[in-house]
């Protein structure tokens, strides 16, 4: 007897949808492009939490391919690669496109990324390339490619995209997919463009001693709004032991929303970091290994042990539970959480802690992180140690993390 197909949604229109037949993932197409006729793509891998990410990251593919008119309706285009579909790819195919040349180049390289990096090259990146009105690769077209762009976006944004279409170019002549050119056209343009702002002023965002205790209470005594008739609205209180983590840890906050309980020795003792919880394109996704696709250990002392204890449930019967999950049980989304509940609680602490200070930065949550390493770095820890507990490096911490202003207050022993 056949096994019934299972498709993870309905399909609205236009969309493509993951779905298994006999256990192996395929992609049900749009009817749509078909007259009405329903088409399928067999992917020819198992139905595995990884391979459905590369499912999604494929299906998401095809979907900006229809969006922008450039849908391979044979689905050759989006087949799994073999050696046969290599030696295919190796052709030269002259006349591509700039466009063109950038969606083989995504393909090629989606097995290998992360499904966060993919949303983001097909979202923003792709986008731009997309929508550029030169689409000739040639030496003389870089330059106009370049001037575009400046109109078009800030530097900032030109600059990555100008570095990820070198990567693309320098691709396509290896694999002789590009025609006419020995070298890329883009080699070395981005560097000559002014430093992003996190490059040239990184600007560390701690909180001073007294602002990290207002920033703790603040989260642990809310008990919703007053509207006349007694409390209502959300207690942000919920979020209180969340807030305390990232300032025992200094993790990024994706890695604390994402913990779950079997990353937390039975003992208390230590912590393991091993991944985290994002929202690309407001998709909950889990991302295996950290930013730097490094798993680590992280060392408990007493008070943060104490904390752990004191929330874990007693009955906790699945240990891949997360330890942080939002009111409704899920993943809580670091956009949604940063605009309704961070701005809300820390801001009004901020303007008044701060309001001598001209221009002043916001915080984020990510400024618990540079409080963490700042006050390591002050009781005295090796900021070689605090690297390997954070999951950076020496350099980055002195650039980007350390707050001088906290340091200020220090004085030779």
């Amino acid at each position: 007897m056949s096994e019934t197909p299972r498709f993870s949604n309905k399909a609205s229109k236009g969309s493509v949808v993951v779905g298994t037949i006999k256990g192996r993932l395929r992609l049900q197409m749009p009817r749509q492009l078909y007259g009405g006729e329903q088409k399928y793509l067999s992917l020819g891998m198992p139905d595995t939490p990884h391979n459905r990410e590369l499912a999604e990251a494929k299906a998401q593919l095809i979907e900006s391919d229809i969006k922008f008119e450039r849908f391979d309706p044979t689905l050759k285009k989006y087949k799994p690669q073999t050696h046969l579909t290599v030696v295919d790819i190796i052709k030269p195919a002259p006349g591509l496109t700039l466009s063109q040349l950038f969606s083989r180049y995504l393909d090629f390289k989606t097995p290998t990324w992360k499904p966060t990096t993919l949303n983001y090259m097909v979202a923003s990146v792709q986008a731009y390339v997309d929508r550029c009105p030169c689409q000739v690769l040639s030496e003389d077209s870089a330059l106009q490619i370049r001037a575009w762009l400046l109109e078009n976006t800030t530097n900032s944004m030109t600059k990555r995209i100008i570095t990820h279409l070198n990567a693309a170019v320098r691709w396509g002549i290896k694999f002789k997919i590009v025609s006419g050119l020995a070298v890329s056209p883009f080699e070395e343009m981005a560097a000559e463009l002014p430093k992003h702002n996190w490059e040239s002023d990184p600007e560390p965002n701690a909180f001073t001693a007294r602002e990290k205790v207002l920033v703790l209470e603040a989260f642990k005594s809310h008990k919703g709004t007053w509207n006349g008739r007694g409390e209502s609205g959300q207690k942000f209180c919920f979020y209180y032991p969340m807030v305390q983590f990232w300032f025992s840890t200094g993790c990024r906050p994706s890695e604390a929303i994402g913990i779950r309980w079997c990353d937390i020795a039975n003992d208390f003792s230590h912590i393991v970091f091993n991944g985290s919880v994002q929202h690309p394109a407001g998709k909950e996704t889990r991302v295996e290994g950290s930013k730097n696709n490094k798993r680590r250990k992280f060392p408990c002392n007493q008070e943060l042990s104490q904390l752990l204890q004191s929330i874990k449930p007693q009955n906790l019967t699945d240990k891949g539970e997360l330890v942080f999950p939002s009111p409704r049980g899920k993943a809580i989304n670091y956009n949604n959480f940063s605009r309704r509940v961070w701005d809300t609680l820390v801001d009004p602490i901020t303007d008044r802690t701060r309001e001598n200070e001209r221009g002043y930065k916001k915080t984020t949550p990510y400024s618990c992180r540079d409080t963490f390493m700042t006050e390591q770095i002050s009781k005295g820890v090796p900021s070689a140690v605090i690297a390997k507990w954070c999951d950076t490096s020496e350099k980055i911490i002195n650039s980007t993390y350390l707050d001088g202003r906290l340091l200020e207050q220090l004085r030779p022993l």
